[in-house]
């Protein structure tokens, strides 16, 4: 399968752009690695965030076939490494898409995350989690791309000096 001259292009400005000071001071780079063999060991792993870890639902939606469940918590890795997420990256927030049924007593999910380009869960929830729940009566956890969050604020920074659609500048 062939790779698209726009998505490597795509791929070249995306990383141009988020790492142009560097991949970060060697302190914290060292701090993640030292966590990384913490996570790598899969026993020390499963215990390092409690299964009453708190989450919180914002907003719940019925639908025909489906809830949906919108949320966010903190990010674990905020307490673990300290100061290594930018302030934007410390609230994951998400969607979780279940069935109104379930067709057996196993509830399967399937955890999507966002890939190049993907900022919000629209294009996973309609191509994805819904035909999911058609199909295999699976629900779907949908992560926001932490770094959508980045290019939300500062669309929000444009519309308040350009209230009512009268922007100069459009960002993506």
């Amino acid at each position: 399968m062939g790779v698209s001259k726009l998505d490597v292009l795509y791929r070249k400005l995306l990383l141009t752009k988020l790492f142009i000071r560097g991949w970060g001071k060697p302190e914290d780079l060292k701090r993640i690695f030292e966590f990384r063999k913490i996570i790598g060991n899969r026993e020390k792993c499963q215990t390092l965030v409690s299964k009453d870890y708190p989450v919180f639902i914002d907003k719940v939606e019925e639908q025909s076939d489906c809830k949906i469940l919108e949320g966010h918590f903190i990010s674990p890795l905020a307490h673990y490494v300290p100061g290594i997420l930018p302030v934007e990256s410390l609230v994951a927030r998400f969607q979780f898409i279940i069935p109104r049924r379930w067709n057996s007593k196993h509830r399967p999910v399937c955890i999507h995350l966002a890939g190049t380009g993907d900022h919000h869960f629209w294009r996973r929830r309609t191509l994805m989690a819904r035909p999911m729940i058609k199909e295999a009566c699976m629900a779907s956890l949908l992560l926001e791309n932490p770094y959508y969050i980045l290019l939300w604020k500062a669309r929000y920074l444009l519309s308040t000096f350009f209230p009512e659609g009268r922007r100069i500048i459009t960002l993506v």
